[in-house]
């Protein structure tokens, strides 16, 4: 089944969000890809408002954040990104972002000084490229002569599109971030999941690709239909050669989970038994992936056992143990007391 644009949004948001939560991050991906930048903000001043200016109406089409950092000479300059999450554009949104600008400047202005600099930034990672004109006044119908009484301002445009993955910048969380907004939409995106993973295994600290990566399987997992589960485990692989066992695979708990909740939605409005297996089986899947990546041999010699459960309810209690802390011998020994 094929996920929806209501499906899609969310994912993008969170992710969006969260990836962009970290000022160090924040800071890397600009300076690395918008050059301009690194001669205006002083280094470290980075901070995130809190604000978000998007309505809800368009919030399945963009996601924002408002920053602020302190300029070189002096004062404040705010940078607004809106990352644009359809797989094509929407050709009006400078329009948008000019509204946007103006609630910025009506919460900040001073009486008596200048106004604040704000960069618009969008970050688009559909699949075709960007099209539409960056100017504002590109969207008003000017009569000959009369151009000078109409707004003018450009925003910068981070089109992934135009990229190739060798001419993303930056540090390694930075570029997993950008090649996974890039690639999400792919037909062959498990490949790319793949080759994204192997860069994650570049992180000197486990500790730290490892909470990353269970973001980035969160992402997936809600964005995209188009990774396997054999892909999904041998990206985690790559990217914790080491300990790639202890990662709950999230990715397909949300896609076995669509099947397994409308399984047991269709076995109990029809009766229909073939329904409910849908959904359990669904969950075996998933619950199988998990053993593996967590328990490795041990963990598939348990899920042989696990296999004969057939109730759903106490799969969900196996898959809230696994998703803990707690160690393989209390796995078993509730999986024996079942």
């Amino acid at each position: 089944m094929g996920l929806t644009m209501s499906d899609l949004t969310q994912p993008h948001d969170r992710f969006f969000t969260k990836a962009f939560s970290r000022m160090e991050i924040v800071e890397d991906i600009l300076i690395n890809n918008v050059p301009a930048l690194a001669a205006l903000i002083v280094s470290g001043t980075f901070e995130n408002t809190g604000e978000k200016l998007v309505n809800p109406e368009l919030g399945r089409y963009y996601s924002d954040i408002l920053l602020k950092a302190r300029r070189n000479n002096d004062g404040n300059v705010f940078l607004y990104l809106l990352l644009e999450h359809k797989s094509f554009h929407k050709p009006d949104v400078s329009f948008d972002l000019n509204g946007y600008m103006m609630q910025i400047w009506n919460k900040v202005k001073v009486p008596g000084e200048r106004l604040p600099f704000i960069l618009p930034i969008v970050i688009y990672h559909g699949k075709s490229r960007w099209t539409s004109e960056t100017n504002f006044a590109s969207l008003v119908d000017v009569p000959p002569g009369m151009e000078e009484y109409v707004p003018h301002f450009n925003y910068y445009l981070f089109d992934l599109s135009r990229y190739s993955d060798d001419e993303i910048k930056g540090a390694i969380l930075s570029r997993v971030i950008l090649l996974l907004l890039k690639h999400i939409y792919d037909d062959n995106f498990g490949e790319q999941f793949i080759h994204i993973c192997e860069l994650l295994a570049e992180l000197r600290n486990e500790r730290t690709a490892l909470e990353f990566l269970r973001s980035v399987l969160e992402y997936v997992g809600n964005a995209s239909d188009r990774i396997t589960r054999e892909q999904v485990r041998e990206g985690v692989k790559k990217a914790l050669p080491q300990a790639g066992g202890v990662l709950m695979p999230t990715l397909f708990e949300q896609i076995k989970e669509e099947g397994r909740e409308e399984g047991r939605e269709e076995g109990r409005e029809e009766g229909r038994e073939e329904g409910r297996e849908e959904g359990r089986e669904g969950m075996l899947e998933m619950l199988e992936l998990a053993l593996e990546l967590k328990y490795g041999n041990d963990g598939l010699t348990l899920y042989s056992k696990i296999r004969k459960i057939t109730s759903i309810e106490k799969l969900k209690d196996i898959k809230k143990i696994i998703k803990t802390d707690r160690s393989f011998g209390e796995l078993i020994d509730f999986v024996n007391a079942l």
